[in-house]
């Protein structure tokens, strides 16, 4: 400044280029932040559920978009594009993750459950006690809500996690992003027939698939829609997302007060259940999940450490 007011001509041009540069970067933040989001909007229109069309779009939208206008919150924003992008890439590669050509395996789940269960497959077990394709009853009402709510509590407990706790937040986010792309290594490289399929081909005794005769009788027209959309890879079950997903769930709530923690604890054993007795999933297909949801648990806060 000295210089410039004894007229230094070159000094003053500099300054004059520095102070137009300046606010070139605000600029290209804004358009970068912008174009990210408008992808990602994008992208969350990739995957359906079987709850409905606008349930995604909504759950991650409204987040996506409050984040990027609220002052202070890149890296929430972050945190909540990568929830986007890893979500989609599980949702559709998951379609193909059956058809690489390796064998369709069976027996190491149906050995487990037996071992688990003293001889007799609990979904088995389960279905002799209370199912009955004939007169359906609350319990099976009760059981597909609960594994239709895999498509709205995940991000809907990631919207809650962030307004109560931002630790919580980072740490639950990053984990389901990294459960997603790791349990979906897994489809690819162990692709597991489900309880309902191995009865259908003779590995077991007869299974039935509660969730689409349940479907079938309630509503045929959304058992339609639900195959239409969130069909397509029914030997992706180990491990299994559903179980994954609501352990995570619940170790989030378990870290924003114990009342929060017992009902997270109730929603993940409830779940576990209703995905054994509609013969969805495997005991083993649960422990997978969880050991999957554990690791990456674990894994979150190192992961984060690294971050911006």
């Amino acid at each position: 400044m000295a210089l410039q007011s004894q007229g230094d001509g070159t000094l003053s041009t500099v300054a004059g280029t520095a102070s137009a540069v300046t606010p070139r970067r605000p600029f290209l933040q804004t358009t970068l932040k912008v174009t990210v989001l408008a992808l990602a909007l994008l992208l969350v229109l990739i995957p359906r559920n079987r709850v409905s069309p606008w349930a995604y779009p909504v759950l991650f939208g409204v987040p996506l978009v409050w984040a990027a206008i609220r002052r202070g919150a890149e890296r929430a924003f972050l945190l909540w594009t990568m929830y986007v992008l890893s979500f989609v890439t599980f949702v559709v590669l998951r379609r193909v993750a059956d058809n690489t050509g390796l064998p369709w395996l069976h027996r190491y789940v149906i050995e487990i459950d037996r071992m688990l269960g003293a001889g007799v497959l609990p979904t088995a077990y389960f279905q002799r006690l209370w199912y009955s394709a004939d007169l359906p009853g609350f319990l099976d009402t009760a059981t597909i809500g609960l594994h239709l709510s895999y498509y709205l509590v995940p991000p809907a407990a990631g919207m809650l996690f962030w307004y109560l706790n931002q630790v919580v937040f980072e740490r639950y986010v990053l984990a389901i992003c990294m459960s997603y792309l790791a349990g979906l290594l897994v489809h690819f490289a162990v692709p597991t027939v489900p309880p309902w399929m191995a009865g259908q081909l003779g590995h077991i005794e007869p299974v039935a698939r509660v969730l689409y005769d349940g479907l079938h009788t309630f509503s045929p027209s959304f058992l339609r829609f639900g195959d239409m959309v969130a069909g397509g890879n029914a030997v992706a079950a180990m491990p299994s997302l559903h179980m994954a997903t609501a352990f995570l769930v619940a170790l989030g709530l378990g870290r924003t007060g114990r009342l929060a923690g017992a009902v997270g604890i109730l929603y993940a054993i409830a779940m576990g259940f209703a995905l054994v007795y509609m013969g969805e999933h495997y005991v083993a297909d649960l422990l997978g999940g969880i050991l999957l949801a554990w690791i990456c648990w674990r894994a979150a806060p190192y992961a984060l450490a690294w971050g911006p």
